[in-house]
């Protein structure tokens, strides 16, 4: 049935905004967009949404939705709290001497928490993120986890998914034990996969990945066309490892259960390490570059790297942010965003992420393409959404607006009223109408 949503501004992300419009689907796509005196009488159902914005659904470049409580959740039984000693003990004993607010630290700290939860807590932190995902506007995310309990719920959702597998590796053994799971499980998945999600590949860090991974991944993501992304340049460790042949980075891997290993050659960047082994191409995704140097962006930019910018999570981990023009110019077009998870960010807005470094880079169509059409076209899913184009599926978000604003008002927005996918409402003013 066709369905007519009018609003004082559309912006469809198709090379024009649109003025006292109208956009028009049917089963769950979009039609067209005409103007509001010009809807067919044959139209019955009509939704008048006055002075707003209509907006693509948004897209998440970086997920882990399943570190969405935590801090908040209290372990119960006694099982958990034997097992939450023992990862106390853990972590005190591999982490001795390490600065509690390092990134080591924080992130131990994390992982020790979530290697106690109960599967059933996993859960509902995962389902929590994913609900507060969507009241944000999001309608396709990137999840990463080495966990596949996860896939069942992002299979039934309506949400969009890429689930990115991540991969670790000591040695040349664990590389290719890991490796042959991870392709068992990509080949199980991908024949019981709904047509939303779609699966790709993470190894980790330069610091958590032997070469050996590194090079099986090459041949495998070319051959299968599989995209893959990866924390690049992220932290200080990062740097140390490569430099030194050690940093922290080593005792978090100890207290992970992975061996140390040594960095196939040292005394260059995370970006020429990749290099060496012919990794960086097209498929890839970047994400965080806090260490990123001008050389190493110009080699990104060359082997057509995208990138996936989280600028609040990199301030809070590492206090340090790669700088935003120094994005927008290297990757033009070709960079989105990410909000990480509620343990190292304030919330999962990615308007509050773009707004937290803006400073009036991008204006407020810009803006919406950094979180629409762009990333849709990294993820290769530009086909289906990112626009509000004929035949697409109708993702779609809206904002009111003051008496006094325009569309360039939605940069201040935080989150939008309503949220569609494929033209079922999920969001009514503010709130979850139906499970996600």
């Amino acid at each position: 049935m066709a369905k007519a949503y009018k609003a004082k501004w559309i912006m469809a992300q198709d090379g024009n905004i649109y003025e006292d419009c109208a956009l028009i689907t049917d089963e769950g796509k979009v039609f067209t967009i005409v103007k509001q005196n010009e809807i067919d009488s044959s139209i019955k159902h009509v939704k008048e949404f006055g002075n707003s914005v209509i907006t693509p659904g948004f897209i998440n470049l970086h997920n882990h939705l399943q570190y969405t409580n935590i801090g908040k959740t209290k372990l119960k039984g006694f099982r958990e709290n034997v097992k939450k000693i023992f990862t106390d003990f853990k972590k005190h004993y591999h982490l001795a001497g390490i600065p509690r607010n390092s990134f080591t630290y924080k992130l131990a700290d994390l992982l020790s928490e979530y290697f106690c939860y109960t599967k059933e807590d996993k859960i509902k932190s995962f389902k929590k993120g994913l609900e507060l995902s969507v009241l944000n506007g999001t309608t396709c995310i990137c999840q990463l986890s080495k966990e596949s309990k996860y896939f069942d719920l992002l299979n039934e959702t309506p949400v969009k998914t890429y689930l990115f597998f991540e991969l670790f590796s000591d040695s040349v053994e664990t590389s290719k034990e890991e490796f042959r799971n991870t392709q068992k499980r990509i080949n199980k998945l991908m024949k019981q996969k709904s047509e939303n999600t779609y699966i790709g590949i993470a190894p980790h860090s330069v610091t958590s990945v032997h070469k050996r991974l590194f090079k099986i991944l090459v041949k495998y993501c070319k051959k299968n066309n599989i995209l893959l992304t990866i924390r690049l340049a992220e932290s200080k460790d990062e740097i140390d490892w490569l430099k030194h042949g050690f940093s922290d980075s080593d005792v978090l891997g100890a207290f992970c259960g992975n061996k140390k290993f040594d960095p196939a050659i040292q005394g260059v960047t995370p970006v020429i390490y990749l290099k060496s082994m012919d990794i960086l191409n097209k498929q890839m995704i970047a994400t965080y570059g806090n260490y990123l140097t001008d050389e190493d962006l110009e080699i990104l930019k060359e082997n057509k790297v995208s990138f996936c910018y989280c600028p609040r999570v990199s301030k809070k981990l590492h206090n340090k942010v790669l700088d935003f023009e120094k994005v927008n110019e290297t990757f033009k077009k070709r960079y989105g965003f990410g909000t990480n998870s509620l343990a190292f960010n304030d919330d999962l807005s990615l308007l509050n992420e773009v707004k937290s470094v803006n400073n009036g880079v991008l204006n407020a169509d810009e803006v919406i393409a950094h979180l629409t059409i762009y990333p849709a076209k990294i993820l290769r899913l530009d086909n289906i959404t990112g626009s509000l184009e004929s035949g697409k599926d109708a993702d779609f978000n809206v904002f009111f607006l003051n008496d006094n604003e325009d569309y360039n008002a939605v940069i201040n927005k935080s989150r939008p009223d309503y949220v569609y996918i494929k033209g079922r409402k999920v969001v009514s003013k503010g709130g979850l109408v139906s499970a996600v």
